[in-house]
């Protein structure tokens, strides 16, 4: 018998060895999914980051929610969205028992920390709430935000328990940072471009006390502290400096240059020894009292925070959480998974992986199946704005807005080639079906085809108008790849011969003027051939406001406009057929970034036949795989999400 119970000891703990250390941990790729979808690949854009007091738990106020961790295992273990959506601030209580955040859309939410359930919603009359703190007693929110008019008071004070609005006060411009004293008897507000950057107010009466003087005029302030014991107060701006001001004269005490990009945030360590200041060109410690430079850390960030020990502190980046130890500014753990506005996305042949382009210059390849994310090819000096693979899964081109298109090998992940030649940003790349020919589509109003082989140029198409505003927005072979589609701002498809670059014909109207509105943003064609889907839509310049904004399908043999597919609420930016051709889907753009849409459509009929919600900002790019069971979806919220297709006609 007690043979028997060692060998079955030793069994499990083979079994236990054979799974992967972190097979046990939460499948972030799953957590808070919306509706229809199957999958989310990346966590979004990090807004800021917070401690709990007790420093077990960090908070971070990211693109689609709050992603929430347990600092002692560096696990995920919540993903909170609920209403919220995109949120831009999130702060813990004194006592560490609720949460805060603000959101986009202009609310309040209050959640608890244990259970991680929505408490409150508190509305502001805000379009959009930029910050939220405690007070040190923990009894009252304060808000900050701004709204499109600017007629409102931009600071909210809120009764935490009962959740009673109490006051508002502040400026009538946005108002991006807001912080208590130690004493909770004033409250000080760092303001956007505002006639007064910083501004000291009575908590009880909403009283202006002070302002203080000294940034750059219209510059904007993006962060205020107090230093623990209150006396001093530190402020950074997009005029590249750290400001120390005496708390209660509101004289300039001391000015710490060296950051060459936008400050975003700034904190104090608890003994108020060390200031850390976080920007666009990194991390920079700095002694408190001397204002002296201690370490420079080249790690691009929007958000920094302190362990409440002092021990750690905790940057939030473009891709990542970074964990630093405060004493010798030494790495101890980065938390990966973020990424910055998906521009556009594409299965492989095979449909096992999907490529995404972003706006942090990068294209990830992530495993279709499991969601993980299997390598980053960087080399692009600006953003990616497209991304395809060659018909044997071989190759991924990428077009950016550094005016080039590069080549890479799928597997490696390595460059094989770039290409050069247009004058400026590349918006569409696309290969023939016989992967031979590369088309690109730029905002220097030309196509050019391009020997994958060899990289050389073999053909220049001009055609479209010429205007600083008619950029080429997207091109694709027809799938015998005789014929090539493009489409501009314009607000022209042209249609193309495939392999001489001759102008055969043009689908639409060209507008009377250079000032455009139903731009072409997308144009597909369909598997036979015989169809092709444009995607339409623009700003009108008026905030909030869009035109055009529908789906074209045309005939690509009677040249005739088959159907307008309308229903969306802002501009469509992309648009795909489904491998059958039966459907077409499409992605969708508002203003607000409340309730984005992907929608499917009959491609006989014209019928919307379903439609998914879920992403927090616009819809950029929507493809489906090639085996025709699923539709990727890539957003500016920073996340790809994967829908299920099999089971919808």
């Amino acid at each position: 018998m007690k043979k028997s119970i060692i060998l079955l000891f030793f069994v499990f703990i083979i079994i236990l060895m054979s799974f992967p250390l972190n097979s046990f941990a939460a499948d972030t790729t799953r957590m808070s999914l919306p509706e229809g979808a199957i999958a989310r690949l990346g966590k979004g854009i990090i807004k800021e980051i917070a401690y709990s007091p007790n420093g077990k738990y960090l908070a971070v106020a990211a693109s689609i929610g709050i992603w929430f961790y347990d600092m002692t295992t560096y696990q995920e273990i919540a993903l909170l969205t609920g209403p919220a959506g995109h949120t831009n601030s999130v702060a813990f209580s004194p006592d560490g028992s609720t949460i805060v955040s603000g959101s986009q859309d202009g609310k309040v939410y209050v959640w608890d920390t244990d259970t991680r359930a929505l408490r409150q919603t508190l509305t502001t009359d805000l379009h959009r709430v930029h910050s939220v703190t405690f007070s040190p007693d923990g009894n009252t929110i304060a808000n900050s935000g701004g709204s499109v008019e600017g007629l409102e008071s931009a600071i909210n004070l809120w009764n935490v328990h009962t959740g009673e609005f109490l006051k508002e006060f502040g400026e009538i411009y946005d108002t991006l940072s807001v912080c208590f004293s130690p004493d909770g008897k004033t409250l000080v507000s760092g303001n956007d471009r505002g006639k007064n950057g910083i501004s000291l107010w009575n908590v009880q009466t909403g009283e202006l006390l002070k302002t203080f003087t000294g940034h750059t005029k219209f510059k904007s302030v993006n962060s205020v502290v107090f230093t623990p014991n209150g006396n001093t107060m530190a402020s950074g701006s997009s005029d590249k400096t750290i400001r120390l001001w005496d708390a209660h004269t509101g004289e300039l005490i001391k000015t710490l240059r060296g950051h060459t990009e936008y400050i975003n945030s700034v904190i104090f360590s608890p003994d108020r020894n060390t200031l850390i200041s976080a920007g666009g060109d990194g991390i920079r410690l700095w002694d408190a009292y001397t204002g002296e430079l201690i370490k420079t850390l080249v790690v691009s960030a929007v958000s920094v925070v302190f362990s409440p020990d002092g021990n750690t502190f905790v940057i939030g980046s473009s891709d990542g959480i970074r964990v630093w130890d405060a004493h010798t500014g030494e790495p101890l753990k980065t938390l990966t998974g973020y990424t910055q506005s998906i521009n556009s996305v594409c299965f492989s042949p095979d449909s096992k992986a999907l490529a995404s382009a972003s706006a942090d210059n990068t294209i990830r390849v992530w495993d279709t199946p499991t969601g993980k994310h299997l390598k980053t090819l960087t080399g692009h000096s600006n953003w990616v704005d497209s991304v395809v693979y060659s018909p044997d899964g071989k190759t991924i081109a990428s077009g950016s807005w550094d005016n080039t298109i590069r080549l890479w090998d799928s597997v490696t992940g390595k460059v094989i080639k770039t290409l050069t030649g247009h004058s400026l940003r590349v918006h569409s790349v696309a290969f023939s079906p016989d992967g031979k020919t590369l088309a690109s589509g730029s905002s220097d109003d030309t196509i050019r085809l391009w020997n994958t082989a060899t990289g050389a140029s073999l053909k220049t198409l001009i055609g479209h108008m010429t205007s600083v505003q008619n950029s080429i927005t997207s091109v694709v072979f027809s799938p015998d790849g005789k014929t090539l589609a493009s489409g501009s701002q314009d607000e022209t498809i042209r249609v193309w011969n495939g392999h001489t670059g001759e102008h055969l014909y043009t689908l639409g109207e060209p507008p009377s003027s250079k000032w455009t509105t139903d731009w072409v943003n997308s144009v597909a064609f369909s598997p036979d051939g015989h169809t092709i889907a444009s995607a339409n839509g623009s700003w009108t310049g008026e905030e909030g406001s869009s035109v055009g904004d529908v789906i074209h399908l045309w005939d690509n043999v009677t040249r005739q406009l088959r159907h307008t597919l309308t229903g969306h609420n802002g501009v469509v930016n992309s648009v795909a057929f489904s491998p059958d051709g039966n459907t077409v889907v499409s992605g969708a753009s508002n203003y607000a970034h409340i309730g984005e849409e992907i929608r499917l459509w009959n491609t006989h009929t014209g019928e919307n036949i379903r439609t998914f919600t879920g992403h927090t900002g616009g819809i950029s790019s929507v493809t489906f795989s090639p085996d025709g069971t699923t539709i990727a979806s890539g957003g500016s919220d920073g996340t790809i999400l994967l829908w299920d297709f099999s089971s919808l006609p």
